[in-house]
């Protein structure tokens, strides 16, 4: 009897403990979801600065959004505004109910060393809840140069800075490029006019083959174009934005929502950019290039479970995604949201976002920044930054990089640091996902901006440079951030030592070649760096982007400085390599006896990294009215399971730190490639930035905002008469430094650029040196069918034949000099 009182005793003492372990955790659970927020935990501060519009014809275009600080204008280039002939052009204001106390505004020189003229607005119209102004400017501009338009807004308290190229130019279509792009995107919508957008587009052997509404473009059918069978409404309208615009050609994107209705009812939002390249012929405007690409906003309650993974949507397939290392929880960013989803939990947490999910406007969704996952942990906290303009909360109208930690538990997010910067928003983000580590214990972050390596104490604030002179395609970063390899010597044709900093261990290590040689870091696989040798007798770096830097080996090299691979084949060389998952492709030349470069076929090298176990990353399924869909896959089955949504909050308890990183004060010399509506890339030197916005269809400006190269601003005939020539370009040059000491101005090398390209400078009057067989001749002019070349000290210029010209400079390599006169 004892015995069985003593088991029923222990059932029922298991049961009691049980049903407390029960209670316990679903009391937690319940906490964690639906949990009362301490004052010092709350949602992230609402935005609160003005919008400024542009304003002609009674059209909006330009939406300005508000600095919290003056900015250094050369590093905002974001839009432009033409002005009217009589030198004025409108704004309005939306203030979002905040009280608009005074607007002023200030011209200035595009490199914002110069202002014309500094004014107040005395007169401000209310118009159905905005305020409206004519902006009268001086008569100090000159005609078809770019100045800088800042305007200052002092509404609640704060003084709200905005800013927009503006150029005064006859004959540039400004209302009709507008119409035309307001038309195109409604006509997509509402499935209208559809023999308009037929004549706009020009589909070829690639319409629709991508069965995809996340990137269309102009090559695609009219039935894609108008979303196929989605059948969209608009959520938010556009405004269109110009970006450039000349006599010939402009640039404009629109960036604007859109809504559909799922096959349950549910409300699906996307987000849509547009990107028209339009030129006015003949009374209308020809569309010569269009792209769109789309993203779903991520709903968690849309069923996105499935047996495949979570189902993201419609969007691309480069995902940023990371997960801990046992696959538990998996972070993701869609549409500039990040989330986490923790795979045994069933929890989908919303860890940051600038877009709300109530009280959304305009300023939410403004995409002028990036988030990148730095760490994640097995218990969901997650460790990330995010980099470019601050659209709301505590750095509202800021530029710079903050750094953020979520902690899983409760669900708070906490910022760690803000570094704060002047440098342009789009150089933010490059250098961010470039060069950016958080150690493990959190003392410390490293970071590049702008040649500089920082390394920031987060306890004390304090910053330092510990690596500086770091220049384009003198770098590499490892996946995890750990590695940064840099150029000593920062010259990517002449350097001999490798800087391997470690950014965990906090120690740097040097990585030599040998006597005659020269060498370069060129990628990480993994956390192994690899860099190639040339020798110094091979490398041609006389034109420097045109230049040859012939690498005979490959090495691969562990975090510790051991070797594990060495590449090399005989008879060929490797010029560049690219890493695609872990698959490192090899281009390759070969040295001809009379000492001439070909191209050799490509060669791979597999990543000596292991493959992982379990299976996480991209991948596509069929979603019927939105055709091509994208899931993320986690490593599990999690169709048909149940889950719950988090959103954090901010823990105010802990303040932050700003800590200011200064620009470099050795400002090295770079050019800037601007396509599509956005920074396309930075190039170390001219000729290479002038081929790469020929082939993007953009343009190429110096580092003071200076053009360099625009595509489609060229005259079909041009001269430059003989009074404006220099006198070292009559008498003639044998080299750059000839042309160097005998203009005023800046002299750029454009070697390996096409003579097509090169007119470009002819048509802006800056004669091209170009060599040929008798030495240096001078392009001075054109036609449709010849160039004009002057010998050196000859009276008057020559026909040649254009076909002959490029066959003539072609042959003696596309050795062209210019200059661009201050």
């Amino acid at each position: 009897m004892s015995d069985r009182f003593d088991r029923l005793k222990n059932v029922i003492l298991k049961i009691v403990v049980l049903a407390a372990v029960f209670i316990l955790s679903a009391w937690t659970f319940s906490r964690m979801i639906n949990k009362e927020v301490p004052e010092t935990e709350r949602n992230m501060a609402e935005s609160t600065f003005p919008l400024v519009y542009m304003r002609a014809d009674g059209i909006d275009f330009n939406c300005l959004h508000g600095f919290c600080r003056e900015m250094d204008v050369r590093e905002v280039r974001d839009t432009l505004t033409p002005l009217s002939d009589d030198h004025s052009i409108g704004i309005r204001i939306d203030p979002f109910g905040k009280e608009v106390n005074d607007v002023s505004y200030e011209v200035l020189t595009i490199d914002g060393t110069s202002s014309l003229e500094n004014t107040k607005v005395v007169k401000l119209s209310g118009e159905g809840g905005s305020l409206v102004a004519q902006l009268e400017l001086s008569g100090k501009m000159y005609m078809n140069q770019e100045y800088m338009l800042k305007i200052a807004v002092e509404a609640g308290g704060k003084t709200v800075y905005y800013y927009t190229r503006i150029v005064l130019e006859d004959g540039l279509h400004t209302k009709d490029y507008l119409t035309f792009v307001s038309g195109f995107y409604d006509k997509c919508i509402n499935k209208s006019d559809l023999n308009t957008i037929a004549a706009a587009v020009e589909p070829d052997d690639t319409t629709d083959e991508d069965q995809t509404l996340a990137c269309m473009d102009i090559h695609d059918s009219v039935d894609q174009l108008t979303w196929g069978k989605l059948h969209p409404q608009i959520y938010y309208k556009p405004t269109p934005r110009l970006t450039e615009i000349n006599q010939n050609t402009a640039t404009l994107t629109t960036d604007y929502r859109i809504a559909s209705i799922s096959e349950t009812g549910r409300t699906r939002l996307y987000n849509v950019h547009e990107y028209y390249r339009v030129r006015f012929t003949d009374s209308r405007v020809f569309l010569l290039n269009f792209e769109r690409t789309a993203g779903q906003i991520f709903d968690p309650e849309d069923d996105v479970l499935t047996d495949g993974g979570i189902l993201l949507g419609v969007t691309g397939r480069d995902i940023d995604y990371t997960s801990d290392q046992s696959g538990r929880t998996v972070a993701f960013v869609q549409e500039n949201a990040l989330w986490t989803y923790g795979t045994r939990t069933g929890i989908f947490t919303q860890v940051f976002s600038f877009p709300q999910k109530e009280n959304m406007d305009e300023r939410d969704f403004y995409k002028r920044n990036s988030i990148r996952v730095l760490r994640v942990s097995e218990k969901g906290d997650v460790w990330f930054a995010v980099g470019g303009y601050m659209n709301r909360g505590a750095h509202e109208g800021d530029t710079g990089v903050a750094l953020y930690h979520y902690d899983g538990l409760s669900s708070a997010l906490t910022e760690l640091a803000f570094l704060e910067t002047d440098l342009n928003i789009e150089r933010i983000e490059r250098d961010m996902n470039s060069c950016l580590y958080l150690t493990e214990d959190g003392s410390r972050v490293y970071v590049m901006l702008d040649g500089i390596l920082f390394r920031v104490d987060l306890a004390s604030g304090e910053m330092d440079a510990v690596g500086s002179g770091i220049r384009e395609e003198c770098y590499a970063g490892s996946e995890s951030g750990r590695y940064f390899a840099y150029l000593k010597e920062g010259d990517p044709y002449q350097s001999g030592t490798i800087c391997v900093r470690d950014f965990e261990a906090d120690t740097e290590r040097e990585v030599s070649c040998g006597d005659g040689e020269y060498e370069r870091p060129l990628v990480f696989m993994g956390d192994d760096l690899v860099y190639g040798v040339a020798k110094a007798s091979q490398v041609d770096a006389v034109h420097s982007a045109s230049g040859v830097f012939p690498m005979k080996t490959i090495f691969i090299q562990d975090s510790d400085g051991n070797t594990v691979k060495t590449y090399e084949a005989s008879g060929t060389y490797v010029t560049s390599v690219s890493l695609t998952d872990s698959l490192l492709s090899l281009s390759r030349v070969t040295l001809s006896p009379d000492g001439v470069w070909t191209e050799a076929p490509t060669d791979e090298i597999v990543s000596t990294a292991g493959e992982s176990s379990v299976e996480i990353g991209p991948a596509t399924t069929d979603g019927g009215d939105r055709q091509t869909l994208v899931l993320l896959r986690v490593g599990t089955d999690v169709s048909g399971r149940s889950s719950q949504i988090v959103y954090s909050v901010m823990n105010e308890a802990q303040a932050s730190r700003t800590v200011d990183l200064p620009q470099n004060p050795e400002q090295q010399e770079f050019y800037m490639v601007y396509a599509k509506g956005r920074l396309w890339d930075i190039r170390t030197y001219p000729n290479d930035a002038v081929t790469e916005a020929d082939e993007m269809l953009g343009v190429a400006v110096s580092r003071d905002q200076k053009y360099i190269w625009v595509r489609g601003d060229q005259d079909v005939t041009a001269d430059i008469p003989d009074k404006d020539l220099p006198a070292v370009v009559t008498n003639g040059i044998s080299s750059l430094a000839d042309l160097e000491s005998g203009v005023n101005g800046k002299v750029i090398d454009l070697t390996g650029c096409t003579l097509a390209e090169v007119l470009y400078f002819v048509s802006h009057g800056s004669a091209v040196m170009a060599k040929t067989d008798e030495g240096m001749v001078a392009i001075v002019g054109y036609d449709e069918y010849n160039t004009h070349i002057l010998k050196p000290g000859a009276a008057e210029w020559e026909y040649y034949g254009m076909n002959d010209s490029t066959d003539l400079f072609g042959k003696n390599g596309n050795v062209f000099y210019s200059y661009l006169e201050s």
